[in-house]
């Protein structure tokens, strides 16, 4: 039965937990300590969510100066957002975030294996399996440490066991987690260990609230736990009933912040980059993807949709420019490495067979730069967004935000923003080129009434929703969770 004295979920203490912090720490010559700004596409996203009084973001020590850093270190001198590091011994960290988070579970949610061949499991998988466990317990003690009225809400596939962790420690906890990711469908996750897959579907089941961008996700999560001994999985109220608990799935799809967005884009600096692409493209028609280079972004196919694309309609060729602003990702993957270098090499050859003096196919710019990204945003015709599988892909509702040309967004049909997009978008069967070349074609011929229509659409749908909200239809669920503990209902 839920404690009347706890206060409501919105007006209690909230503690963020996450692989990556919002920010990291160095030394500095002085022998202090300088922040800087953590990386990752999850902490972009919740990074202003939680800039409110009484919040503490919990993650993993990244740096020996993270380590040293105070307990409770303020990020901001304009709000009360307070820092705890969890610190792991690096060959734990290895085995839990290479091994396991990134080399097994994205991977699995993503349904990335070339089965034929990958995966395979073997003592080394059992290594970095434990460091993982190990890792998440680490995570759900500091937690543990929180006051009795905190609101717990983890984040993503590499903190997967922390719910049924903290739950052990303290049975009352309020606890959300959310997947940033797409969930594996219950065959697809039959490929792990079985050990290992009960052991995440537990994991995640000790949540009071489990969030997914779409779903389909949580669908996925559902019928893969009414595998687990004594669950009870009903798809009608959307609740999983396990070990005496009950959780309740639930959609709750991520935005954009607009305001922040279109602050950059205002920037004297981003107005000069904006100039600057727009004198080098002179009468050439833009058609743009902004991605981390790494396998679930589909980037090789991309390229070849487009190359398929100009030997169709040569009378294109010269007339359009694809400019991929690509950002490195986990290159300490051989996976990762190995996509990246086949990705750049079929650029090259697109390049070299269909390139002429003054006319490149595909521009290439390998970068982090939040400024150029949102000045190529004002400025597309086009952008392809063709992910094989994504949770929901921001990018998709960052360009239409500050998109001024009457941009048209081609969409994956797998991504979760297409539930939100699709109708004012061109969807796309990620797999098959010849579709994602016709949509080329369909973009950059539409009429600009069309383009328009479709352009103020997208933008409506996105700013219809925001992080504020998403937060706060979370912090909503979970007091009706917590409202159930006990009840019959």
């Amino acid at each position: 039965m839920a404690d009347p004295y706890l206060p409501p979920a919105i007006e209690s203490p909230l503690v963020v937990v996450s692989n990556r912090g919002p920010v990291t720490f160095e030394r500095n010559e002085a022998g202090g300590f300088e922040a800087q700004r953590g990386a990752g596409g999850l902490v972009t996203t919740l990074a202003g969510v939680f800039y409110r009084d009484e919040a503490t973001w919990v993650a993993a020590a990244m740096t020996e100066a993270d380590r040293e850093v105070p307990r409770r270190q303020a990020l901001d001198h304009a709000t009360d957002l307070r820092l705890r590091f969890v610190s792991l011994d690096p060959k734990i960290y290895d085995g839990y975030y290479n091994g396991i988070s990134n080399g097994i579970l994205w991977f699995t949610h993503h349904f990335l294996w070339d089965i034929a061949r990958s995966p395979t499991f073997d003592e080394s998988t059992d290594d970095a399996w434990r460091a993982y466990e190990e890792a998440n317990r680490a995570f759900a003690e500091v937690l543990d440490r929180f006051p009795d009225d905190a609101v717990f809400l983890v984040q993503d596939y590499q903190l997967s066991l922390v719910p049924m962790y903290l739950r052990e420690l303290r049975p009352e906890a309020r606890v959300i987690h959310f997947s940033h990711t797409p969930f594996a469908g219950q065959t697809y996750l039959r490929m792990l260990p079985i050990g290992m897959r009960e052991s995440l579907l537990r994991g995640l089941a000790g949540a009071d609230v489990l969030g997914f961008q779409s779903r389909t996700w949580a669908e996925n999560f559902l019928l893969s736990a009414r595998s687990l001994l004594g669950a009870k999985a009903d798809l009608h109220r959307w609740r999983l009933s396990l070990d005496g608990r009950t959780s309740l799935i639930r959609t709750f799809p991520v935005s954009v912040g607009a305001e922040g967005l279109r602050s950059i884009a205002a920037q004297p600096e981003t107005k000069a980059i904006r100039r600057e692409i727009r004198a080098s493209l002179g009468e050439q028609r833009l058609l743009l993807r902004v991605d981390r280079l790494e396998p679930s972004k589909n980037i090789l196919r991309g390229f070849l949709s487009y190359e398929l694309f100009l030997r169709r309609n040569p009378g294109w060729q010269g007339r359009v420019r694809f400019l991929a602003l690509l950002t490195p990702s986990r290159e300490e993957l051989t996976a990762y490495r190995e996509y990246g270098d086949a990705c750049l090499a079929e650029a090259h050859r697109i390049n070299t067979e269909l390139g002429r003096e003054g006319w490149v196919p595909i521009v290439v710019r390998l970068q982090h730069d939040m400024d150029y990204a949102v000045a190529a945003y004002g400025m597309y015709d086009a952008m392809l967004v063709n992910a094989v599988y994504d949770g929901m892909n921001l990018v998709a509702m960052e360009g239409p935000v500050v998109n001024r040309n009457g941009g048209v967004l081609i969409l994956s049909r797998n991504a979760g923003a297409y539930g939100r997009l699709g109708r004012q978008s061109l969807g796309v069967n990620p797999f098959d080129v010849r579709e994602t070349a016709d949509a080329i074609q369909q973009a950059l011929e539409m009429d600009e009434d069309e383009r328009i229509r479709r352009a103020r659409g997208l933008s409506r749908t996105v700013l219809a929703h925001t992080p504020a909200t998403w937060l706060a239809d979370q912090l909503d669920m979970l007091d009706r969770a917590v409202r159930l503990r006990g009840s019959d209902e």
